[in-house]
Order: structure tokens, then sequence, then C-alpha cells
């Protein structure tokens, strides 16, 4: 069959071209037909400007590249050993940003629950990458948890974090996603760029957070979560650290090393995919929870949408998260508008 799907055919040049598509499933395989795709700012982001290919250990990396982090499609055909997933299904999957896709249920691959929302289902692959977070972190009713970037899945943490009974504190220098932070209902937030943000932590906490969230993916910004964590605490990468750069480490292992402080890195692939009675934490679990909050409004994602666009429009997408990010913030393709 015809479909259409978004493509990166070189460095910061993203099209919307037509492909032949095999509608024949394999028998564990359902065939899609996608409402939204939310764009990763982070990890497509990498793809789309080439910074991947500094990521270490990187495998070869060429254009094109197809991305795609997370797609709610509505289930059209259904291969022969597929027993939970029926035609007229809502399900969000990791499925690229195409019109039409064949999912593999055994993998990531969730059934959206009749009263939420698709649009809304969307900001659920955000969000997962943020539940990482809160299942690494080791916390309790009222820690000072410091989250340092606005982006989705800075905010997604601090609302859960928020939600868990810590005291929460987002960090960002843009003032446009703070404000949007604070329509979510973070309660504290701060403007890195406008005050000094090592004394606000002090006037906040006293020592220093118990819990630092790094969700930025900068390694500079490591060496600063360290550094505003307290003794005994915990520094949590939930950002993927991919630009190379030089530094002296020295000063934030010694802090690591002379205050008992932890670090853990929280990504989301760590977590088998699959629901089991063995495993506490699972990809799918995550998402099921997360759908839980989406449904009761516990978790916001109404101030964090800035466009919906046509899936034609993927060059200014990619554009604008990766050059104007005090207005690009939530980036949803709409499919029908195709």
């Amino acid at each position: 069959m015809k479909a259409k799907r978004v493509a990166f055919i070189g460095e910061r040049h993203a099209v919307l071209e037509e492909f032949e598509l095999d509608e024949t499933l394999a028998p564990h395989e359902i065939m899609i037909r996608t409402l939204y795709s939310i764009i990763s700012a982070g990890t497509e982001g990498a793809s789309f400007t080439g910074l991947e290919r500094e990521h270490p250990g990187a495998r070869e990396f060429s254009y094109p590249r197809y991305p795609g982090y997370g797609n709610v499609g509505e289930v059209i055909a259904v291969g022969r050993d597929v027993s939970d997933f029926h035609i007229g299904d809502i399900v969000l999957s990791t499925s690229p940003h195409a019109s039409h896709w064949r999912v593999n249920t055994r993998y990531v691959c969730v059934r959206v629950p009749e009263d939420l929302l698709p649009l809304k289902a969307a900001f659920a692959r955000m969000a997962a990458v943020s539940i990482a977070g809160i299942r690494k972190a080791d916390y309790s009713l009222g820690d000072k948890v410091l989250v340092i970037g606005a982006g989705l899945v800075g905010n997604f943490a601090a609302q859960m974090f928020q939600l868990s009974g810590c005291d929460v504190m987002l960090v960002d220098v843009i003032e446009s996603r703070l404000e949007r932070a604070r329509q979510c209902g973070i309660q504290r937030t701060v403007n890195a760029s406008e005050v000094d943000i090592k004394q606000a932590v002090r006037e906040w906490s006293g020592d220093g957070a118990q819990i630092t969230i790094e969700a930025v993916g900068d390694s500079r910004l490591i060496a600063q979560a360290v550094d505003l964590t307290k003794r005994n605490g915990e520094v949590i990468l939930l950002g993927s650290p991919r630009k190379r750069i030089t530094m002296d480490v020295t000063p934030m292992l010694s802090r690591l090393h002379l205050l008992g402080i932890t670090m853990k890195g929280a990504l989301e692939w760590l977590y088998p995919v699959p629901e089991s009675p063995f495993q506490r934490f699972t990809v799918i679990g995550n998402l099921k929870q997360i759908f839980q909050w989406l449904r009761s409004d516990s978790l916001k994602t109404e101030p964090l949408l800035t466009h919906l666009l046509s899936p034609a429009d993927c060059q200014r997408a990619n554009d604008g998260l990766d050059a104007r990010k005090d207005e690009y913030l939530g980036v949803i393709f709409d499919w029908s508008r195709v």
C-alpha cells in the first residue's frame, strides 16, 4: 500500500515522502492508521542535527533516517495470533512518523483507554522517559527534588515528583518554559539566567537537594547537578549525554566521593518491556500508570502543546525545536492533515 512518512534526507533536512508499505502482517503484528505522533526534541533532534554522530558508542550514522518516537494510531488489521488488540482499538507504540505502520505487539504497544483523548495520550510517550527517574530515585515524602531542564522530560519529571509528595524546584533558562511549568502546577520555578542558582537552591533547601534530576543531557549540567546536591544525596541522569566536551571532572568526582553522593543512570529501556508478575516495573506498566494520571488530569499536558502541525510541516517542526526553544516545546503531528 502507498503510505507517507517523515524522512531526514540530510543534516537538518526533513521531508514528507511517499513509500510502499508491505501490508502482509506477521502473526503477532497489527496494522495501524496513525492519528498523532509526537516528536522527541532530544533523541530525534540529535538525528536531525547530526549530533547523534558524537554519541559515545553510536552505531554507523548516515542519511536518510526515518524518525519516530511516540505514535498513537487506530488498529485497522490484526495478525492471526493477535488476541489482545482488535480493529478499532487506539494504541500507543514507538512506531515512526508514518501514516500507516505494522506494529509488533510483542514490543511497545499498549491500548489507550477509551476515556483518554488520543492527542493527550501522545504525551504519555515522553512521560515514559520521565518516569524512569522516579523509578530510580530513592525518595521519600517531603524530600527536596531539584529538576534541571524544563523541556517535556523535565516538566513531567517535576510533575511526577510533586505528585509523589516531594518539594520540587524546576530550573531552566527559558522563561516561557518555566511559565508553562507553572501552568502545569509546578509551584517553585527558577530562571537560572536571572539568579544565582546555587544561592537559590541553598535558600530553598539549606544544604542542597536530596535528589537532583538532570533532564537535559548536557555533561556540564551534570557537574552542576552534583554541586547542587547534598551529602548522601542522589544525582539522576535522565537526559542522554551526547555532545563531546572537554572539562576537568576532578571537582565533580571529589564531591561525589567526599559527600557520598550517588549518581544513577535512568534510562527507560533499563526495564523489561512486557508486564510480568516477576518484575515490579516494566515499560508497559509505566505507560499504564501514566495513562491513569492523564485520565485523572493529575498529569497536565494542555500547557505543553505548543504546535499541532501537519506532517508536511516536518521541516518547520524540527527547525523550531532545534533553534526556537522559547516557542517550540510540545510538537505533535496530526495525520488527518495529510
